[in-house]
């Protein structure tokens, strides 16, 4: 079978024959020929070509540049070029170390940018983005507090529609809530999905989702069709065409829909995503205000403005719903869908949204990074070009030019910047790869929509490195003929504003790595403090397996209750840090309470501490009917009541001039079922005998595999054919956090690559002063001078500036870090041992940078001194 042969990148090959002799071309281009051939075969084609235009790279040296009759212009370029290869190879250290940490910084910089310009593309792949909002609410307790939430009422988006002419389309949206169904192409094929969702026909004309097989305007036009995304389409028939066939869906009942079309699978970044689109079939919700379970969203015409419809938005909505006398009304508003992922944070999103704030703080470190690295690129520059003042001076005593001077060494400057910016390049796309677990999404730097800001970095990096080098470059141009004698003569010195530059930089370099260090370290205490916080319940060795309406929950508790490895089963319809519902109660003021429906096992095995009254009873009837309720201390405070309340009946509502009897049976210790950014919410117990859709299980077994075998097993005996699933509830809470904890993990990867980079400028620029001291140091030895106090008389100025670098970035950073825990309700105290830690830290990084060097100058003996001069 003959081996498929790939042509090799067309503008690459022209790239080669420009610069490379003729008499070389058909060997070295057979070479990368096959070399490219072998790289096809285990690399995709982006990675290969990558890898071939690195090889042309590797050619453009002396001896394979064309050597044809030119302009004395171009014979001097050709010079400037090979003068500045030879002083990069003959100083490789330096060279090194110098291209590596702008490299670093560029990655770091390509790396966060990347990402946040990914986060800030979030719903931008719809048309017409910039005229879709949705509608929130905030709902208002009777003290006036405001509770943001996402939802609305379903009569909301036809009065919108009928009484606004700025709007074009509206549609709602009704997820399952937690719910599943039992879906499959036939009644003994099903799977337990989740991600539906049951919207309005108007869906596709208002959201640009590519709909690849069906007619937008007629796909969800009647109650039993339905719309597969391609992943499910081919989940459920394979390559059959799924278009007309159908799809079982049992919900309590056995109902069977037609395939109406196929959706291209929900990109990444969407605020929402679903595998299945449904109608919504409920009835009379048109005039329904009170049912706040929909979200909704409006399209605006396209010569209107949401300034002119916001301010109609409130009266409409207190114009329809019923507001007794002195109660303050909800309150409704707009959100533009490009804000929803970065910008809101409320009650029932449709999906776990990012954080602007994150962003800033990225956005900050991404520039902080490299400004370290630039700052390390100028240093080195200066320091290396100054060194070469018996090299400049020899150039002028013989006739170069200023502008020679200053070109040669703006090349120089090219070649390093260049290099690094290659380099930086690949290292940022080894970087995404590595973090792609943390960041939950694939991404890449050579993606089509990333070329136009790659090309935009590497122009602006560039010319701020060629800025950078100017200084030396006709600084160093400039010296007149006595500074060029003293310089032969070693008697110049060095140049004092130089000195005050290459300080400043230092300074300013380490100061941006302590607050990079106490950054990292402010974060990792304030996850640890999570971690140790008190939650108000045992969530560890604490199993939930959700079910849909057709399981039978009750059988597989009295099931798996019987397993030796089972402490505990209780059974409720929401999950803390999930799902949970809401209810006003209160009576004169009301207040809005989130609420489980639970029995009586559920508060024994969540293990919360009862501060008074007591468990909901099988043995009492009134328990499982009614408002008997059991709820935590912040729910007791807003309903206006205290611990004496217990037991006794209150008025907990009014309906139609009538109270609503309610009593408290027990008060648990507050407790978290949210992120730490929000406060503790009030919340209530109710007790039913059925309505369950998930079982709690205290595991006590240390062995969970063969637990979870044991639990898998009941439940297939209960529930045949159903498939099983469960998670554990500390997985659960940690994604509450996730965001802070990939934030910690990448913000201390980060940091250790610009400390890394602050290392390398410390050491590099010790490196140049000591070679600058070394006749210093040997007259000093001769004098009697002891190795302690050489050392001390090397470290010390850098020490200062260590100690300066500390008082600079230490207010800078508490005032940085106390506003990021503000954000957070419960918090850690910034600790001073934060600050002297990384202090601490700083003067470590730095004594390692300098003491060896400077051990070794001290105790180099006179004659290698002599020889060194």
């Amino acid at each position: 079978m003959a081996t498929k042969t790939h042509s090799t990148p067309r503008l690459v090959n022209r790239f080669l024959l420009w610069f490379c002799k003729d008499e070389l071309v058909e060997s070295i281009e057979g070479d990368l020929f096959e070399q490219y051939q072998f790289d096809r075969s285990s690399k995709s084609k982006i990675q290969a070509d990558l890898a071939y235009f690195i090889h042309v790279l590797n050619f453009i040296r002396p001896f394979a540049l064309k050597t044809t009759k030119t302009s004395s212009r171009n014979i001097m370029t050709r010079h400037y070029f090979s003068f500045a290869f030879r002083n990069i190879l003959k100083h490789k250290p330096h060279s090194a170390m110098n291209i590596l940490s702008l490299a670093i910084g560029i990655a770091c910089f390509i790396f966060i940018f990347t990402y946040v310009k990914d986060e800030m593309s979030y719903d931008k792949f719809h048309t017409d983005y910039q005229r879709i909002y949705r509608i929130p609410i905030d709902f208002i307790n009777d003290n006036g507090e405001r509770l943001p939430d996402a939802t609305t009422p379903p009569a909301l988006a036809p009065a919108l529609k009928n009484e606004f002419a700025e709007i074009e389309e509206v549609v709602r949206i009704f997820p399952m809530w937690g719910g599943s169904y039992m879906m499959g192409p036939d009644p003994d094929n099903l799977f337990q999905e989740e991600e539906i969702l049951r919207v309005d026909p108007s869906f596709l004309k208002l959201f640009d989702f590519t709909l690849l097989k069906g007619i937008p305007d007629s796909a969800l036009n009647q109650p039993t069709n339905i719309i597969l995304t391609e992943r499910m389409a081919k989940k459920y028939f394979g390559d059959t065409p799924a278009m007309g066939k159908s799809v079982i869906v049992n919900s309590g009942t056995e109902r069977e829909f037609t395939v109406t079309g196929i959706v291209n699978d929900v990109p990444y970044n969407s605020h929402f995503t679903f595998d299945f689109l449904m109608p919504i079939t409920f009835s009379n919700i048109d005039e329904n205000w009170g049912w706040y379970n929909y979200y909704t969203y409006v399209k605006l015409q396209k010569n209107a403005t949401i300034e002119q419809l916001e301010p109609k938005l409130q009266p409409m909505f207190e114009s329809h719903i019923e507001i007794d006398e002195g109660e303050l009304p909800n309150i409704i508003y707009s959100q533009a869908l490009e804000d929803i992922h970065l910008y809101s944070q409320l009650k029932w999103e449709l999906g776990q949204n990012g954080d602007i704030n994150n962003i800033y703080f990225f956005s900050a470190l991404g520039i902080f990074v490299l400004i370290v690295s630039l700052i390390n690129y100028l240093n080195l520059s200066i320091a290396m070009a100054f060194n070469r003042s018996k090299e400049v001076g020899v150039r002028k005593v013989f006739g170069a030019y200023k502008s020679f001077i200053g070109k040669q060494l703006l090349v120089e400057s090219f070649l390093l910047l260049f290099t690094s910016l290659v380099l930086g390049i690949l290292f940022s796309e080894v970087l995404l790869t590595a973090f792609e677990p943390l960041m939950g999404k694939k991404l890449s730097v050579f993606q089509p929509e990333n070329m136009q800001f790659l090309a935009l970095m590497s122009i602006v990096t560039v010319s701020i490195g060629l800025l950078a080098g100017l200084y030396p470059a006709f600084h160093m141009s400039s010296f007149s003929t006595s500074r060029i004698v003293k310089v032969m003569l070693g008697t110049a010195g060095s140049s004092g504003s130089v000195e005050g530059i290459r300080k400043g930089l230092l300074v300013f370099q380490f100061s941006i790595s302590v607050i990079m260090i106490v950054g990292t370290i402010t974060v990792y205490q304030q996850l640890e403090f999570f971690r140790k916080y008190d939650l108000g319940f045992n969530k560890e060795q604490l199993m939930i397996v959700p079910a849909n309406s057709q399981s039978d929950l009750q059988g597989f508790k009295e099931n798996i209750s019987q397993l030796a490895s089972v402490q505990s089963v209780g059974l409720s319809d929401g999950v803390l840090g999930g799902l949970n519902w809401t209810f006003t109660a209160g009576y004169p003021e009301s207040v809005l309470i989130n609420y489980t429906v639970v029995d009586p096992e559920y508060i024994e095995t969540m293990e919360f501490e009862f501060l008074a009254g007591r468990n909901f009873s099988r043995e009492v009837s009134s328990d499982s009917t009614g408002y008997n309720i059991i709820v935590n201390e912040k729910a007791l405070e807003d309903l206006g009541k205290d611990l004496s309340i217990v037991g006794d009946q209150f008025p907990l509502d009014e309906e139609e001039d009538s109270l609503i009897m309610g009593r408290i049976i027990g008060v648990v210790k507050d407790f978290h079922f949210t992120s730490f950014k929000n406060e503790i919410k009030p919340y209530a117990f109710f007790y039913r005998n059925n309505g369950f859709a998930n079982a709690s299980i205290k595991l006590s077994s240390s062995n969970v595999n063969e637990t979870i075998q044991q639990v898998e097993k009941a439940w297939s005996e209960v529930n045949p054919g159903a498939p099983f699933d469960y998670y554990f509830l500390d997985d659960s809470f940690q994604k509450l956090h996730s965001r802070e904890e990939n934030l910690s993990t990448i913000l201390f990867d980060l940091t250790i690559l610009a400390i890394f980079v602050a290392f390398i400028g410390m050491f590099s620029i010790t490196n140049i002063v000591i070679k600058d001291k070394i006749k210093e140091i040997a007259i000093r030895k001769v004098l009697g001078a002891h190795i302690n106090g050489l050392i001390l008389l090397i470290t010390k100025n850098f020490m200062v500036l260590v100690i300066m670098a500390n008082v600079i970035a230490i207010p800078i950073s508490y005032f940085i870090m106390k506003n990021w825990l503000d954000g957070f309700v419960y918090r850690m105290d910034l600790s001073l041992w934060i600050f002297v830690g990384s202090a601490f830290l700083t003067f470590v990084i730095a004594w390692m940078a300098i003491g060896y060097q400077s051990y070794e100058a001290a105790r180099r003996r006179l004659v290698d001194s002599l020889v060194y001069e």
